[in-house]
């Protein structure tokens, strides 16, 4: 990992910011024998991944809660998951032996710093991409992220990645007509403008995304049969970053809107057994830094995106 030193800032819940610097020190791979005991469920097999950092409050104000800058960084792994955050550590009956524990005190004063380690679990055959923070944690999709790259992270991503044109079944949920194996082709990725945005007819953008550059993501699906489809798939689609990022799509609330590269006629398209339909959504990059370099499809009931190679335009 590519550790250092980033100014961050941590938002709580009562919609405070806070202004913190974080030293990522090191990553380390546990063993999977560490999971032992007293895990949360659903964590049986998988390797803990520990991540020893220093926070220090550079603001004026005291922090509540301080732990809760470390609950905003996450560990992302190359398959564009996020691992989970562990609390074995720290305190479990038969954990004082774990390499790993969260030390962070309950406040946080101006100037002060504290030492930590936090643990994450991914399966045994995941690699990490990159541990990021998030300036508005969950509050405000889209805010400043701050990056720690894991060497060689990207291009075990890369590997796993499907080449723009090439044909992918999708696992989809057609409803009344069971799960279906859904094909599927990217077609282009295509950057626009913050001027795109008077036009596109996009509603609850957030402040983040307002400021944003929009992104317009073209797919062809074609129906399998046995029945006409109604194929409206936008929300299935993210655009991914090499941060780690996952930005899903959104589709313009005025269906005679016009999305650049995507045909008229796409919206509210019943879809015969056999044709094909391309279809459209808009990802707002708020952070072109953090630049996007694949396009993921979540399936239905699989934790995992199918992704492709984004062919940027």
């Amino acid at each position: 990992m590519r550790t250092g030193t980033q100014d961050v800032v941590y938002t709580n819940t009562d919609h405070q910011s806070f202004p913190a610097r974080i030293t990522v020190k090191s990553l380390v791979r546990g063993s999977e024998k560490d999971m032992r005991g007293d895990v949360d469920e659903g964590l049986d097999g998988m390797v803990p991944h520990y991540v020893t950092l220093k926070i220090t409050n550079t603001g004026r104000k005291e922090i509540p809660k301080a732990y809760m800058v470390g609950s905003d960084v996450a560990l992302n792994a190359t398959d564009f998951t996020q691992a989970e955050k562990v609390s074995v550590s720290g305190g479990r009956p038969g954990g004082g032996d774990l390499p790993c524990a969260d030390t962070a005190p309950e406040t946080l004063e101006p100037g002060k710093s504290y030492d930590t380690c936090l643990t994450y679990a991914l399966p045994e055959s995941a690699g990490v991409l990159s541990l990021t923070h998030s300036a508005d944690g969950f509050l405000d999709a889209g805010g400043a992220v701050a990056i720690w790259p894991v060497r060689g992270g990207l291009d075990a991503a890369s590997a796993g990645l499907a080449d723009p044109g090439q044909k992918v079944s999708l696992r989809w949920d057609a409803r009344e007509d069971g799960i279906l194996e859904l094909p599927a082709t990217l077609v282009s990725v295509t950057r626009g403008s913050t001027a795109d945005l008077a036009r596109l007819d996009l509603v609850d953008l957030n402040k983040n995304e307002q400021r944003g550059v929009p992104y317009y993501v073209a797919v062809t699906y074609t129906n399998p049969g046995p029945s006409n489809l109604y194929l409206d798939q936008a929300h299935h689609v993210y655009l991914l970053s090499e941060g780690g990022r996952q930005i899903q799509g959104k589709i313009p609330f005025g269906v005679k809107t016009e999305i650049p590269g995507c045909p008229a006629d796409w919206v509210a398209t019943m879809v015969s057994p056999g044709d094909s339909v391309t279809e459209c959504s808009v990802h707002m990059v708020t952070d072109e830094s953090d630049k996007p370099f694949a396009v993921g499809f979540m399936e239905t009931d699989r934790p995992r995106l199918v992704t492709w190679r984004a062919p940027l335009s």
